[in-house]
């Protein structure tokens, strides 16, 4: 509850109050509520122990109780015991797969490999992740999805496969910023510093280790906060500022005090002995990597046993205590090949070679210096540069981007200011020649104010008369009116929940239908049989889309306007990317024409709602004859007096103009292609009167078809006029 209101306050008081508008009053009550219903939902709830837990399974009536029993099983021992959390996880994905429920597999199956990362099974870890990845996107748990991305980079880390793992980091990274997840954006960061670190480009990875203390420091409940400050600490030390790096490990034991981890005892005695190596103190160094070796191995930390175990090593070759440092590199090799560490496995083949060297094993030194290029060459490649350096060019592009549009919004609020502020200037010169006019006017009134007065004072008393009647009849109507209106809001409030809860009640069991449709796809081989799974399955999607649709006609009716700058380009890109997804005709060409100056100030998702619809209605009714080359022409115009209009034209089997306006009812269908209902155009004509705008259906003179939409800022028949005389 804390960490809430902690982010409501930093939400709706970050910004200047100069600049205090519509918008942040609407984040100020979206964050507020967001708050209390955070509260509300979480108020009484109590972490259940391990023995109730354990009771619960025997208590369990069902399959399905059974599963949430052992999904909470795992997640109560995350961390804590890892291997039997990892079996409650295996059992809970079996069981989820044999029910179907795809929202149960997708979080089973990512909290096993989340595990089996934990318990050094990295390839596996990564299989599964991947596999529930694309599940997850597709069935839109975001949740789960943004948890297996972070969860995918760190084994790709720990598997050497760093472009990969920088590719899932800054997929979640760009996640976490745009939906202001301050805990998860700081975990995030800390994990590309990471990657970093392992590709040794320390100055890098001490500037994404600093922008995540940055976050956490403003956190009084700050994750992971001793991690992180262990990290610099490693960094420092291979910049050589070893005061510093000390500093940073220490501050990291006095974060957590006596209630250390191990997992930070075994990382911060590790870098305090990697300190002293390099400063060959090998005495101090030998101490804190015994230390964290012993610690590592009593709680099976196997990738640090081995980071030990290659220090270790080098401690005993520099003292030239040759056979004691062989021992402990052949264990290191021994464990690092299995469990698929290769970064630590390219090191201990490099350290091993120059033992055997300082010993004159030449033969030997040249096995293990082959073994470290061939390693190495596989891993560090120029494919790999390429790679890491694509998906960093990538993601600093978008930074760049927000910081271009960031900039821009600055200097418009700069210029309104100033605008503001000479039109109060003027305002104020204006009012003292009214009122100077209005001092000499006075007197001359107050005379004919007197002479009127007897008068006033005689009508006065009839109408007092009148409004005694008046009175009694308004009081009558109102009480009708009022509840009338009473009645009535009550209605609506009815079959708002009804909307609400019944699609919600239909939507479970459409989840186990296409749950139990996905297993079986993988499992039927009967040709028939897979036809009917899939119709099934496509059915159950119409199903859940018409749901959908009627639960957004219903936000779209009781939600407040967000009001902010409308990329239109940024959202028609992502309507074609979902269309392409959803499968777009090989024959059809899509022609999209943005002006560059097509801006306005609307809400973002009620825009892009409107788009998505017109768009998807002319890509579905295509013309598919062989004789017609198919288009859909999507055309974003400024208007001459401000505001923009948006044309959407196709050629495809065409709608009927004798009554377009009974194409914007909800259940009208405009053609037998029509696989929501007729409810996507009453959606679009929604969303468009609830921004002020106005949607309308036309013949081209070619004879297409074309929807348009004025959105507002001018008179919509000087809308109609640029729209009839706009080339097409």
């Amino acid at each position: 509850m804390v960490d809430c209101f902690r982010l409501f306050l930093l939400i709706n008081f970050s910004s200047s109050p100069v600049y205090y508008n519509f918008f942040n009053a609407a984040k100020l009550t979206v964050s507020l509520i967001f708050c209390l219903t955070f509260f509300s939902e979480t108020i009484g709830q109590t972490k259940r122990s391990k023995e109730e837990l354990l009771k619960a399974l025997d208590d369990a009536r069902n399959d399905n109780e059974l599963l949430d029993v052992k999904i909470e099983l795992a997640m109560a021992y995350f961390e804590v015991d890892n291997k039997f959390s990892l079996q409650n996880a295996e059992e809970a994905f079996d069981l989820a797969t044999a029910i179907g429920d795809t929202s149960k597999i997708v979080r089973a199956g990512r909290l096993k490999g989340q595990l089996l990362r934990r318990v050094d099974r990295l390839q596996e870890s990564i299989k599964i992740l991947n596999t529930m990845a694309p599940i997850a996107r597709r069935n839109r748990l975001h949740e789960d999805y943004k948890k297996i991305l972070n969860a995918l980079a760190v084994a790709y880390t720990f598997k050497a496969d760093y472009d990969n793992a920088l590719d899932f980091h800054f997929k979640s990274l760009v996640i976490n910023e745009a939906e202001h997840d301050r805990v998860q954006t700081s975990v995030t960061l800390n994990n590309i510093g990471l990657v970093y670190f392992k590709l040794k480009n320390y100055e890098q990875a001490i500037r994404y280790y600093t922008r995540s203390l940055d976050l956490k420091q403003n956190d009084v409940a700050a994750v992971d906060l001793d991690m992180l400050l262990i990290n610099l600490g490693l960094c420092y030390n291979q910049i050589g500022n070893f005061v510093k790096a000390q500093e940073f490990i220490r501050q990291g034991f006095a974060t957590c005090k006596d209630g250390c981890r191990s997992d930070i005892l075994v990382q911060g005695k590790f870098g305090l002995g990697v300190s002293f190596f390099m400063q060959k103190d090998y005495d101090q160094a030998e101490r804190n990597f015994q230390e964290s070796y012993k610690l590592a191995t009593s709680t099976n930390y196997q990738r640090f046993q081995i980071e030990n175990l290659v220090y270790l090593g080098e401690v005993f070759s520099a003292r030239k205590e040759y056979e004691e440092a062989k021992n402990y590199f052949l264990k290191a090799e021994k464990m690092a090949g299995p469990l698929g560490y290769s970064q630590l496995l390219i090191d201990t083949y490099l350290h091993f070679s120059k033992l055997l060297n300082q010993v004159k094993d030449y033969e030997g030194a040249a096995a293990y210096q082959k073994k470290y290029i061939g390693l190495k060459d596989s891993l560090f490649n120029e494919e790999l540069v390429k790679n890491i350096a694509k998906v960093q060019t990538n993601y600093e592009e978008r930074e760049n981007r927000a910081t271009i549009a960031s900039n821009e919004i600055v200097i418009k609020q700069s210029r309104d200011l100033n605008i503001a502020g000479a039109v109060i200037v003027l305002l104020a010169g204006l009012l003292v020649l009214v009122l100077q006019f209005g001092n000499r006017n006075i007197k001359r009134v107050n005379a004919k104010l007197s002479e009127a007065k007897e008068v006033i004072q005689e009508k006065n008393q009839e109408l007092a008369n009148k409004n005694k009647d008046l009175d009694f009849q308004v009081e009558k109507k109102t009480a009708d009116l009022a509840r009338a209106n009473s009645s009535l809001k009550q209605v609506n409030d009815e079959l708002d929940n009804f909307i609400y809860k019944t699609s919600h009640d239909i939507r479970g069991p459409l989840a186990s239908l296409k749950g139990m449709c996905n297993v079986a796809l993988m499992d039927v081989q009967d040709p028939v049989a897979l036809d009917y799974l899939r119709k099934l399955d496509s059915t159950a999607e119409r199903l859940n889309t018409i749901l959908t649709r009627l639960v957004i006609i219903n936000q779209i009716n009781n939600s407040k306007l967000t009001v902010e700058r409308i990329d239109f380009e940024s959202i028609v890109s992502d309507v074609l990317l979902l269309e392409r997804k959803k499968g777009v005709p090989a024959e059809l060409l899509i022609m999209p024409q943005i002006d560059d100056d097509a801006i306005i100030e609307s809400d973002k998702e009620l825009v892009r709602i409107v788009l998505e619809n017109l768009i998807d209605n002319a890509i579905k009714f295509y013309n598919d004859s062989d004789r017609v080359k198919s288009f859909v022409k999507i055309h974003i115009n400024s208007m001459p007096k401000g505001g923009v209009i948006v044309r959407v034209i196709d050629n495809g089997i065409g709608i009927s103009e004798s009554s377009p306006g009974k194409l914007f009812q909800m259940f009208s269908r405009a053609s037998e292609r029509s696989e929501t209902g007729g409810i996507g155009l009453y959606i679009t004509k929604t969303a468009t009167e609830k921004i002020g705008g106005k949607v309308g259906l036309l013949t081209t003179p070619e004879g297409y078809t074309e929807f348009y939409v004025i959105f507002p800022a001018s008179p919509y028949k000087e809308a109609e006029k640029f729209l009839r005389v706009s080339s097409y």
